[in-house]
This record gives C-alpha cells, sequence and structure tokens, in this order.
C-alpha cells in the first residue's frame, strides 16, 4: 500500500532545516575544491519527492518514525488506495 509523507516546519532555524533535508534526503559531497565528488545516502533517497514537504512512499522505512519525532517536525502520513 502506498502512503503520502507529508511534513511542515514551525520555527525551525535554516540550519537545522538544511541538516534534516540532508539526512532525509541525502546530498552531494566535496572536497579539495570539488576535485572530489561523494554521494551521501538519505533516508528517502529511493522514494518519490512530490514537491516541498511531501514525499510518495511504496513502504515506511524502519527508521523514519523515529527520526521524524528526534528532528521536531510535523508530520502526517496518509494511507493511499491505489
Amino acid at each position: 500500500m502506498k502512503q503520502l509523507l507529508v511534513y511542515w516546519f514551525d520555527k525551525i532555524v535554516p540550519k537545522e532545516r538544511t541538516k534534516f533535508n540532508r539526512e532525509l534526503y541525502g546530498y552531494l559531497d566535496t572536497s579539495n575544491f570539488g576535485k572530489y565528488n561523494y554521494k551521501r545516502k538519505g533516508l528517502l533517497e529511493k522514494y518519490k519527492k512530490l514537491t516541498k514537504g511531501a514525499v510518495l512512499l511504496e513502504n515506511e522505512p524502519k527508521k523514519l518514525d523515529s527520526f521524524l519525532k528526534k528532528s521536531g517536525v510535523k508530520y502526517k502520513i496518509y494511507k493511499i488506495l491505489s
């Protein structure tokens, strides 16, 4: 069953928001002035990001619920009938 994850930030400083998004989606890291590139993996890198704050999940990752609670964002998971 597919699920729709919707999350939003209330009063989180931009530094914490960036950290949250990097842990959730992953990011491209560079070193030595761009000479080396490293792909850092995130929790939801395999899932489809629909828009800001909305992700379509095929099945819920095991660590997702605890990560969202720890980070302090508000979220809601909707079940989608297909």
